[in-house]
């Protein structure tokens, strides 16, 4: 993926902020729905896409 060179990260704090530690100290990670169905999408179009060579 490309990204716009003028992205900034913002800081996280209060609930987020424990959310994010916890799961960096379970070695977990910590996502929308959003973000988990077009995950799922890229997935099932590379299996699609693979399949038909």
């Amino acid at each position: 993926m490309k990204y716009p060179l003028h992205t900034q990260s913002k800081p996280v704090s209060g609930i987020a902020a424990k959310k994010l530690l916890e799961a960096i100290d379970a070695g977990e990670s910590v996502v929308n729905d959003r973000v988990l169905a077009l995950a799922k999408r890229i997935a099932a179009h590379r299996r699609k896409a693979q399949k038909n060579g």
